[in-house]
């Protein structure tokens, strides 16, 4: 277990991934949650927090993770690259304090999550729906200063294919030929 946060990068081997339209579902619903309250005030636009496009072949987003693992947040885009991924992670450490937190009203009543966005354009989602708006927005901020503090990871993971469990530290030349 790690002492500080740790943002981890995964790796797909196609946008197809079972995995990966998991995830590309639950942050559609979120990014079409009703906006309930925007929780920071807006910030100035700023070019280099943009999001990445979504690739079409090998794939990957990042996550964050306590020091106990269990996932605070994750990106809301899908990179094509590690490296990619990994400089825009590290892009984003640099404007934490222009991350501006909205909760969203989830698709069944009682539901609540969170969007965290730079200059207007989502950064980052929830993982998980909360059952009441305040524990929405408690989880929001704790992600901003988790994010502020995280250790960033030198390397991938790679998801392997559906039934096989665990992921793998993948080799620098692994992680090339893959994202």
């Amino acid at each position: 277990m790690s002492p500080s946060p740790l943002i981890v990068f995964s790796a797909f081997e196609s946008t197809a991934d079972p995995r990966l339209q998991g995830w590309a579902t639950f942050r559609q619903s979120v990014q079409t949650g009703s906006f309930a309250t925007a929780t920071a005030p807006e910030a100035p636009a700023r070019p280099r927090a943009r999001a990445p496009g979504v690739p079409t072949g090998h794939s990957g987003i990042w996550r964050l993770l306590a020091p106990n693992s269990r996932e605070l947040g994750r990106s809301s885009s899908v990179y094509g690259s590690f490296s990619g991924a990994r400089a825009h992670v590290l892009e984003l450490k640099t404007v934490v304090e222009d991350m501006v937190a909205t909760t969203v009203t989830g698709p069944v009543a009682g539901t609540h999550g969170w969007m965290i966005a730079v200059g207007g354009v989502v950064v980052m989602t929830s993982g998980r729906w909360y059952g009441a708006g305040s524990s929405s927005r408690e989880a929001a901020f704790g992600t901003i200063e988790a994010f502020r503090k995280a250790v960033v990871a030198e390397d991938a993971r790679y998801s392997p294919g559906p039934g096989r469990r665990g992921n793998m530290v993948l080799t620098e030349e692994e992680r090339a030929s893959l994202w």
